[in-house]
Formats: C-alpha cells, structure tokens, sequence
C-alpha cells in the first residue's frame, strides 16, 4: 500500500498541435483523471496547466519522464506524510541536465531551512545566488503551454 499525499504538477512549453496536446493529455491521465479538460483550459488562457490530486509519494515518474523526453517544463510539489517523508518538489526547464528537488512548504512552494542556508554559506554560495535558485523551482518559472504548427518532423520533441 502507497503513501497517497496531495500532489501538483504545472507543465508548460511548446506542443505541436493538436498531436502534442494529445500526448500530454494522454500521459498526464494516467495520474490526473481531468487532465483533458485543465490541458485544454489552459491552451486557451495561454498559461501552464496546474494538476492536482493524490499520488504515490507525491510521484509521477512517467508523466516527469515524457515532460522531459518533450521539452516541456515542469514543477511537481508533494505535501508532507508524516513520520514518512517531507513536504518537496522537483523541477525540470529544457537545457538542464536533470530535473532538481528543493524543499518546498505545504503550499508547494519552495523554501530552505536554516540549516541548509548555512551549508549553502560554506560552501561559498551567496543569498543572491541561493534566491535565484529557488527562484527557477517557484511554481511561476514554468511558462504557458503553446501550440505550435506541427512541423511534420515527426514528432511532438521537434518543437
């Protein structure tokens, strides 16, 4: 048995017509049961889409795996469980070489404890820097979801 908590993913990036929003719908469904509908609401507002429901662990490896594999960005936060694991997110932009957790609050956003601030300070690093970075991992870094004309390059990553 899983440990269900409370999780959200905002996507946003390019989608090459109405092939690319199908994709996404396709893979987000399989953890979101509206995906369909918040995708499509979101194309038309020209903003990210923002899912939310449970998950297992605050996970959602194929849906992160297909963002990644399609050039989309990405932000999954996961409340707390307790005695189990705490509140986080991880985040994924085109041009990194991996997707990055942070500590997040219960709100999903992210946040640093003393103690890291510290570490952080010893390692050289300087407030500018560490703000920047938890910057990127705000829910706000992802950018809307756009369609694009299919370029007929075959397939939703050529975007």
């Amino acid at each position: 048995m899983g440990e269900y908590v409370m999780t959200t993913i905002t996507i946003g990036g390019l989608l090459p017509g109405e092939a690319g929003a199908a994709a996404l719908i396709a893979a987000a469904t399989a953890y979101y049961a509206e995906a369909d509908s918040l995708v499509r609401e979101a194309l038309a507002a020209g903003r990210h889409v923002d899912l939310e429901d449970l998950q297992d662990r605050g996970q959602t490896p194929d849906l992160d795996a297909f963002c990644r594999a399609h050039g989309l960005a990405y932000q999954r936060a996961w409340v707390s469980q307790l005695g189990q694991f705490e509140a986080g997110l991880e985040y994924w932009q085109p041009g990194m070489d991996r997707p990055v957790e942070e500590a997040a609050d219960e709100g999903g956003e992210p946040m640093i404890a003393l103690a890291e601030l510290r570490r952080c300070h010893r390692a050289g690093e300087t407030l500018s820097g560490v703000v920047a970075r938890l910057a990127r991992a705000e829910s706000t870094a992802v950018p809307p979801l756009i369609l694009v004309p299919e370029t007929g390059a075959g397939g939703l990553g050529s975007a």
